[in-house]
């Protein structure tokens, strides 16, 4: 953790600041440690002092790393205990400016540190933390491999279950069931379960509606291990596949392929979706491909860096990435295939193990 303290002091210079005041949860738990729902961490050039409740005391306790720990009682929220601390706590010393979460950072807190702190001003940012979270250690490639593993598991099983009848809620549920059997903490979304005209939805959270025959029945999942997630998405066929469908369904797993072999180090993000992309509108379905291709995983499912037409970022060894291309055709039916992927110092790796050909079940 002192590590990775140090990674955000090394940004100081270039941001400006002297201090650093880490709100978003998912972002203090990567520095420090911390996993509860209250707490903050204020990272000067010095030390580190993190914030929480009383609830949390033996929590932090136990998982706090590389910062001084504050419990504080009483007042309204976290807000009003870092003011008072950082008024009355001698060992929490600091002077300059000070960086802050400027998404994260509600108009009420801001104000209280202006009124505060008149003398240190503020400095509005944004992605510095997620920013430093997006190339993975080992250790965090191998908690996402775990998480990976489980749902590759979970669509195994499910698969016995989908078929005429069975509603897309029932199918969700058990997801979430097999998730938590094998080891997850919880899925990383609501599962999406979208059959028939319903998976032109691309976020078609299950409905009580049952699965027809020859249908498509798309299926987006993940769960969270030790943190970090997973996020997969596989399409299939209740039946016999029409040679509409399967043509739909072979334009989106071509331009899956091409993307994923397009996604490696030095590689702009813009440029990975704009090979899926190109693809899918030469085949004439261009229109029908109506999100990015892709996202970061980091603690939330959807981080840093976009893959997307707008996205500048260069792909690095260690950034752990979906491709994830659609076709959605409204009053029909829809297909997205959708892999988990870690950039090598050569090209990427597929960590999914489920399988990619058209499914007839």
């Amino acid at each position: 953790m002192d590590q990775r303290i140090n990674l955000l002091r090394r940004r100081f210079r270039s941001l400006g600041v002297a201090n650093f005041l880490v709100r978003r949860l998912s972002n203090v738990r990567w520095l420090c440690g911390f996993t509860g729902s209250n707490g903050l961490l204020l990272v000067t050039g010095q030390d580190a002092h993190f914030i929480t409740d009383g609830r949390y005391k033996n929590q932090a306790n136990e998982q706090v790393k590389g910062a001084q720990i504050h419990i504080f009682s009483g007042g309204n929220n976290i807000s009003d205990a870092f003011i008072r601390e950082m008024k009355v706590n001698r060992e929490i010393k600091f002077r300059g400016r000070i960086g802050i979460e400027a998404p994260f950072m509600t108009v009420e807190f801001y104000q209280m540190l202006r009124r505060t702190f008149p003398k240190s001003g503020l400095v509005e940012t944004e992605n510095v933390v997620e920013d430093l979270m997006m190339q993975k250690d080992k250790n965090e490639i191998k908690l996402i491999r775990n998480a990976v593993k489980i749902t590759d598991e979970v669509f195994n099983e499910i698969l016995a279950m989908i078929k005429p009848g069975v509603s897309e809620r029932e199918i969700a549920a058990e997801i979430t069931y097999l998730h938590m059997k094998k080891g997850a903490e919880k899925n990383s979304f609501e599962s999406i379960v979208a059959s028939g005209p319903r998976s032109a939805l691309p976020h078609g959270i299950a409905s009580d509606r049952k699965i027809g025959k020859n249908e498509f029945v798309t299926i987006d999942m993940g769960c969270f291990f030790k943190g970090y997630p997973s996020d997969m998405t596989r399409t299939v066929v209740v039946g016999k596949a029409t040679n509409k469908q399967r043509d739909i369904y072979n334009v989106v797993l071509e331009a899956q392929k091409k993307a994923i072999k397009a996604a490696k180090p030095g590689a702009k993000c813009s440029d990975v979706d704009a090979v899926a992309r190109n693809f899918i509108t030469t085949a004439g379905y261009g229109d029908y491909f109506t999100h990015g291709l892709g996202h970061g995983l980091s603690f939330e499912v959807h981080a840093r860096p976009t893959v997307s037409r707008i996205s500048k970022t260069i792909l690095k060894p260690g950034m752990v990435i979906t491709i994830e291309p659609g076709i959605y055709i409204e009053g029909f039916g829809g297909v997205r295939i959708e892999d988990d992927i870690v950039i090598t110092e050569k090209g990427c790796e597929i960590l999914n193990r489920s399988p990619k050909n058209l499914i007839e079940l």
